[in-house]
């Protein structure tokens, strides 16, 4: 009797062990995931306090209308986008991990809004990059070319200076590096006149082929450069758009652009295909009686 009980006692505590060890088990996978939730949503906003943080002292001060303001923001936003597009992934993978933590799901959504915008954000940044980029380089060919300009006025103002004073007053308006004029004038004014006119015209020459050269390399690095900032703003527009999204039952932004623009070309094919097949009206069919 004593090993009958025995049996049944141990019978019973394996029966035991089996029901409670899959519960166990399951409560610790939740709170596993439940930590990681936690742990991915932290990093997130870590990595996104970080970027703010660095963009605000990048922006400052403010110059929304200075096209080397913007040239420098556009540089800054395509070298570190990669920091808020990661810091928003692991936001919004965390209310993926555990579904049932409300605080964490809300946030994710808030943030798939915010990275809805930050998509649209990139994709204006072609465009200011464009401008921006220009206006610089045009500014830097204004400016070469406002000192040639000065160069030949001052060649100029020298050439019909008719005394010590107006040709010392004339060199003065020289741009660049210069040696001043001795006190006493080595050469009689006239000579003196006409080789400074000639010192003046030769560097204006060489200034300008060096010029020349100089805005030829620019421009082509500076397209270059420009060319690869767009890549890099579409890019990042393809990430933020594959994360953001306007509601939690509203696909991503990413999604809604790929099936809009494949709903117009079905259309569009379907359009196609009817105009390739006109329907023949019924006064031009041959009936049978006529036959």
């Amino acid at each position: 009797m004593i090993r009958k009980h025995a049996k049944k006692v141990k019978i019973k505590a394996r029966a035991m062990a089996k029901e409670s060890t899959p519960k166990e088990s399951n409560e610790l996978v939740g709170y596993q995931r439940h930590e990681l939730a936690w742990t991915l949503h932290w990093v997130g906003v870590a990595l996104l306090a970080y970027f703010v943080v660095d963009l605000c002292f990048q922006a400052w001060p403010v110059a929304l209308l200075k096209p080397a303001w913007l040239d420098r923001m556009n540089g800054f936003l395509v070298s570190r986008g990669t920091i808020p597009l990661i810091g928003g992934l692991f936001v919004a993978g965390a209310a993926s991990v555990d579904t049932h933590s409300k605080e964490i799901t809300n946030r994710a959504n808030l943030l798939r809004r915010f990275a809805s915008w930050a998509a649209i954000g990139y994709l204006l940044l072609v465009p200011i990059q464009v401008y921006s980029g220009v206006m610089l380089l045009r500014a830097q060919q204004q400016q070469a070319t406002q000192l040639l300009a000065n160069a030949t006025k001052s060649a100029e103002a020298i050439q019909q200076s008719s005394n010590e004073a107006e040709l010392r007053i004339a060199y003065a308006q020289i741009p660049g590096s210069k040696e001043a004029l001795p006190e006493q004038l080595p050469l009689p004014l006239n000579v003196l006149r006409d080789r400074l006119v000639e010192m003046i015209n030769a560097r204006s020459k060489r200034a300008e082929y060096d010029f020349e050269q100089r805005m030829s390399s620019l421009w082509q690095r500076s397209l270059g450069l420009i060319f690869g900032n767009i890549l890099r703003a579409l890019i990042f527009f393809l990430g933020f758009a594959a994360i953001g999204r306007s509601s939690p039952n509203q696909p991503t932004l990413l999604l809604l652009v790929l099936t809009r623009n494949w709903g117009v070309t079905k259309r569009n094919r379907r359009r196609g295909g009817q105009k390739l097949a006109p329907e023949i009206p019924e006064e031009w069919m041959v009936s049978d009686d006529n036959t």
